[in-house]
């Protein structure tokens, strides 16, 4: 099986991964790597965030590993990811799994909002992360989502917290995250659509536009499941995607 690369979403990091990626390197004999996106984690901060560079980013990241083809597996915005690598470098991808998140612009909502709320938060003031989690309720009502976002809120030693994600960039480019670029060509990687039975990102719309981008797509359900489908139902997700990879992910 070629190696599987991980992309995590807005405001995660290469950690939501890490479980998955490690079960599925010795169930499939092969190597799997977690990515940090640009702003996030432990990559460096640049000024922007348009998807394309955040393809390209992680091409560079193959290149320089000396992978030649690979699985791909995204969430969220590293679903988008996924989508353009495998767009405009298709003769690098043999599958990809992307977890709720289709090929589409978004309306402004939940993540302008989040940012808005984050930005608002006076982490000075700040005297526990139990008082951020309260402080954020009525934005983020989703407590999954809460503890999620609030993974990247970390105590600085000597006292203080900081925010592991660049935030301001993050804030500035909502609107980028958000959308998808036009005229992107038609692949015909094998792919899986992964989504949360009780996410509201899934839509007969977005299912369409999903068909004109990719020749043969396959879509699965994941019962119950939210956004954040792999920390919900972390077992049936798995499952999904090994299923998938198992038979679509040999080189």
């Amino acid at each position: 099986h070629a190696p599987v690369l991980f992309l995590h979403g807005v405001f995660g990091s290469k950690i939501n991964f890490n479980k998955p990626a490690r079960r599925i390197a010795a169930d499939l004999g092969t190597e799997a790597y977690c990515l940090d996106c640009r702003n996030h984690g432990a990559s460096p901060w640049y000024d922007t965030m348009y998807l394309p560079e955040l393809a390209d980013d992680v091409v560079t990241f193959a290149r320089e590993q000396g992978i030649d083809k690979f699985n791909i597996v995204g969430h969220s915005l590293g679903g988008k990811q996924a989508c353009l690598v495998c767009a405009h470098h298709p003769t690098l991808v043999q599958s990809a799994v992307i977890v709720d998140m289709f090929p589409v612009t978004f309306s402004a909502g939940l993540l302008d909002e989040t940012c808005t709320a984050l930005l608002l938060l006076d982490i000075d003031k700040l005297k526990t992360r139990k008082q951020a989690f309260e402080l954020l309720a009525n934005q983020i009502q989703s407590e999954s989502e809460r503890n999620f976002i609030l993974s990247n809120l970390l105590q600085v030693k000597g006292g203080g917290w900081r925010w592991r994600c660049n935030l301001d960039i993050i804030s500035r480019f909502t609107e980028e995250i958000r959308g998808f670029p036009d005229n992107v060509p038609e692949s015909s990687i094998k792919s899986l659509f992964v989504y949360g039975g009780a996410s509201e990102y899934m839509t007969p719309e977005r299912v369409t536009r999903t068909r004109e981008l990719f020749s043969d797509p396959h879509f699965q359900e994941i019962e119950d499941a939210g956004h954040i489908v792999h920390l919900d139902k972390p077992e049936e997700f798995y499952a999904a995607m090994r299923n998938f990879l198992e038979v679509n992910g040999k080189l």
